[in-house]
């Protein structure tokens, strides 16, 4: 490949311009010259986005450059959140599965078709079952607690 420059014309937006002589003002530089780095850069950015999508690192590992570091964080942020949100959902579950227990104890204890002997045995098997719970206590007030 040539190593001389290639001339190349364009027409920008007036806010876009704005932002390019803006950016040239700061970096101290032509607005040619901005516009020949902020190429070079996205190019490399896109090629660097590229090997985050196709690398074959598993999640967690070192990773070298700007993106494969912001990929990194983000996956430790989404780690600490879904932990938390499995705590969540396994608490909401246990509270479920407690209030059916309840509610099952409560149709066997109360159903008169039910013979006295095995109501007595859904007492028994209730109590075990809600563990060290007691039978008036709520699963909202020990939340609330």
């Amino acid at each position: 490949m040539s190593t001389l420059r290639r001339l190349v014309h364009g027409r920008v937006d007036p806010a876009d311009h704005r932002l390019l002589k803006h950016e040239a003002d700061t970096r101290g530089i032509s607005q040619t010259k901005c516009v020949g780095d902020i190429i070079r850069e996205y190019f490399a950015l896109r090629k660097e986005m590229l090997s985050v999508i196709n690398s074959p690192e598993a999640p967690g590992e070192a990773h070298v450059g700007l993106v494969h570091s912001l990929v990194a964080r983000m996956e430790g942020r989404l780690a600490v959140l879904l932990t938390a949100r499995d705590d969540e959902v396994i608490e909401r579950q246990r509270r479920i599965e407690w209030m059916i227990d309840r509610l099952a104890v409560m149709y066997l204890v109360h159903t008169p078709e039910i013979p006295k002997e095995l109501r007595d045995g859904a007492r028994g098997v209730g109590t075990r079952t809600i563990g060290r719970r007691s039978m008036t206590e709520s699963p909202v007030r020990s939340r609330e607690s």
